[in-house]
């Protein structure tokens, strides 16, 4: 006979069924995020050594933070990078390098292999968690565990995200947290504890999202303050406790840029070119993306839009269009019991709003045609948007407010049996409309991870820095010094295999003046003759004559550059006597 299993054991095994059974919609929706990711980018993506399918894009700036991080100590602000671009230095967040999750493996840095990755694993872990998300805010409305499958399902598939993750932007895929929070404002707040849990989860949306991107963290914000606003209309609570909410969510994203390096380290945040990476009026219906000959709608056919609009995309996805259609019929026919519950969708539908207003910019455009210049307008606070360019970005609240919204909506029809019907519709329309395309998946690129050859080991030997020269430092408008080769990617990742410092990269915010300073100080001081011997120069074939015209240099040609050191201190000058 088999023995009985002690009581205790059943117990938490009963308690643990009893979870999972409990949570069988979000567990269900994860599972869909995940056949989602190995679908567009494979099993290969997941990982965590291989590093030859970043090297595309932007995925390269990213994991070079991190790996630079990895060989610096712990200093203030929290993920300085003295290594990277030095002497000026930088920080995680300005290498969208998803500063919590690095932090959080700063420590374990020495059990790794030195070929580490995680956005593969965290744009798997935010497809997941987009689908786990919008089947428990479906959960927190009362949806069967099928109906909170299905707007899981439906969530993941959402054309915005899964753009986001094709340009390579992974520290901007934490669409879960918008999400939350406006299901946090349609769900209900039936008690005290109800609307204290709101505040608690929304003020722990703000602390991660801080650390994630400043981007996110500012539509979370704006959710979470929209959010007090909505808990203190309820009325289940003390106004002091939205209110002190409120102070806190901000207060704790200030301090968090502080801490993590977004304000003080660089003189200014402007990016210049606000209005052009805007949105356009007709961003939810509009399939075409980043790449002009690419559609994310198998049956739509792109619309016009200017160059940079690809900021703002926000196609819906014909699922989510029918599913919004299937809504709006349902609020026609029930105003009065929309209307009972405005305190719900009014403060969230405001901010939403005026995100989008925001989104559309100074340059208001219809199908990618000027109709409305707001210059004046935005004209006395452009130091507070202008860090905020790519305003396009900020569709991102209203477009999860009607994905997420109409959805939430066909659970509450009148015939609830209908309700699994319309939203397997819209999600079947959503599943054959969405186009994941090609290019997308995680194919190696050419070989930019390699080894430090011999020559540049035995040179690296007692020295500390690896310099470009001319350096190729800059940040998304353009600032800094761009007169170096632009495949500087693979020498970084040597210099960081060695231990080196590296002078040159790309950033999201550079401070100009210091770079322009330091490289034409760098000009001076090799015209000069003044070589540092703990340096190991990498130059490109024009500049070569400098280096052979300082005595004591030894160079040799490493690919299509040559690396020089000087081998020993050159003689002083000898001084003529006045005559």
């Amino acid at each position: 006979m088999t023995p009985a299993l002690p009581e205790r054991t059943r117990r938490m095994l009963g308690s643990a069924a009893a979870s999972v059974a409990a949570n069988a919609g979000p567990l269900g929706a994860a599972g869909v995020g995940l056949l989602a990711f190995l679908a567009i980018y494979g099993p290969a993506a997941l990982d965590p050594t291989r590093l030859g399918w970043l090297i595309r894009d932007d995925f390269s700036q990213h994991l070079l933070g991190w790996l630079f991080f990895r060989n610096e100590p712990w200093r203030f602000p929290l993920g300085a990078i003295d290594g990277y671009l030095h002497p000026l230095g930088t920080t995680l967040g300005y290498m969208d390098a998803i500063p919590w999750v690095a932090l959080l493996l700063r420590p374990f840095s020495g059990l790794l292999p030195a070929d580490f990755q995680y956005i593969g694993p965290w744009m798997c872990a935010c497809l997941m968690l987009q689908g786990a998300s919008a089947a428990w805010v479906a959960r927190r409305t009362g949806a069967t565990v099928a109906q909170q499958w299905l707007v899981g399902a439906l969530l993941v598939l959402s054309p915005t995200l899964l753009a986001r993750m094709s340009m390579a932007h992974e520290a901007l895929c934490a669409h879960w947290t918008l999400i939350l929070l406006v299901g946090l404002h349609l769900a209900p707040q039936r008690d005290a504890r109800d609307a204290k849990q709101a505040l608690g989860i929304a003020l722990a949306l703000c602390v991660f999202a801080a650390g994630v991107h400043p981007v996110i963290a500012a539509m979370v914000l704006a959710l979470a303050l929209s959010l007090c606003a909505r808990t203190a209309l309820e009325r289940k609570l003390p106004w002091r406790w939205p209110v002190l909410g409120a102070v806190v969510h901000v207060g704790s994203v200030l301090v968090l840029f502080y801490v993590l390096g977004y304000l003080g380290t660089v003189r200014t945040l402007g990016a210049g070119s606000f209005g052009g990476f805007s949105a356009d009026l007709l961003a939810f219906v509009n399939p075409l993306g980043y790449q002009r000959d690419f559609s994310w709608s198998r049956f739509l056919s792109p619309l016009p839009r200017q160059g940079a609009q690809y900021e703002g995309f926000g196609y819906l996805g014909l699922g989510v269009l029918f599913a919004l259609w299937a809504a709006l019929v349902l609020v026609v026919r029930d105003a009065p019991l929309v209307a009972r519950h405005w305190r719900r969708w009014v403060p969230v539908a405001l901010v939403a709003l005026g995100l989008f207003f925001f989104a559309l910019s100074s340059r208001v455009t219809l199908r990618g045609e000027l109709i409305a210049d707001l210059t004046r307008l935005y004209a006395p606070v452009m130091r507070w948007v202008e860090p905020f360019r790519s305003s396009g970005r900020f569709v991102w609240p209203l477009y999860y407010l009607l994905a997420l919204g109409a959805a939430l909506a066909l659970i509450r029809l009148p015939k609830p049996t209908v309700a699994p019907s319309l939203l397997a519709l819209a999600l079947a329309l959503q599943a054959f409309d969405v186009n994941l395309g090609r290019g997308h998946q995680a194919k190696e690129g050419p070989a930019w991870n390699t080894q430090p050859s011999d020559a540049l080991r035995e040179l690296a030997v007692g020295r500390e820095h690896l310099v470009l020269y001319p350096p190729q430092m800059h940040d998304g408008s353009g600032r800094g010094c761009r007169a170096g080769p632009m495949d500087f990617h693979r020498w970084a990742y040597r210099a960081y295999r060695l231990g080196l410092t590296f002078n040159s990269g790309y950033v999201a915010r550079l401070d100009d003046a210091r770079a322009q300073s330091y490289c034409l100080g760098l000009d001076d001081d090799i015209r000069a003759g003044r070589l540092d011997p703990r340096t190991v120069y990498l130059s490109i074939p024009q500049r070569l004559h400098e280096f052979r015209a300082i005595r004591g240099t030894r160079c040799v040609q490493e690919e299509r550059l040559w690396l020089c050191v000087l081998e020993q201190a050159p003689a002083p000058p000898v001084e003529r006597a006045a005559p």
